[in-house]
């Protein structure tokens, strides 16, 4: 007297690919909540919070990159500010680099792509990515314990 399977190993699979794909969709729209909440902190700054725009390039520049396995499964929208269409490129083109640098599982890449961001942070004491970063580093295990019990719903 044994145990016998009557459920077709094919029903199995797709009960289980179901809920992959939700894990999948809970995840992306998790770090894709808080890449939006990270690009408007930095975004929607007053000037003499963060830095004022000359040509528009730096703020147009600020987005992020969410990928799995190093596909890029969505972007932020590199809204271009001013002139700023420049930022816009060079924001994505960063991101779309520095994701290449995770290749295995999901990240969230936040990107201030002109290459004089650091020099305004650091020269003229403005916050460009710093406070948002130290926020969001805040923020993860919160995010990931609220992602636990979605997942476990």
């Amino acid at each position: 007297m044994g145990i016998r399977m009557t459920t077709k190993l094919d029903e199995i699979h797709k009960v289980l690919m179901k809920e992959a794909n939700r894990v999948e969709r809970l995840t992306i729209r998790a770090l894709s909540y808080l890449g939006e909440q990270c690009v408007s902190r930095v975004r929607d700054r007053e000037g003499n919070k963060s830095w004022y725009d000359q040509s528009g390039n730096l703020r147009s520049s600020v987005g992020y990159v969410i990928a799995y396995n190093g596909n890029i499964i969505q972007y932020s929208d590199f809204n271009q500010i001013k002139q700023g269409s420049e930022g816009v490129s060079v924001g994505k083109n960063l991101a779309k680099e520095l994701v290449k640098r995770y290749p295995n599982d999901y990240v969230l890449v936040i990107v201030a792509g002109m290459n004089y961001a650091e020099y305004v942070e650091r020269k003229d004491n403005k916050d460009v990515l710093a406070s948002t970063e130290l926020w969001a580093m805040d923020q993860v295990p919160k995010m990931l314990e609220k992602l636990k019990r979605q997942i476990a719903k």
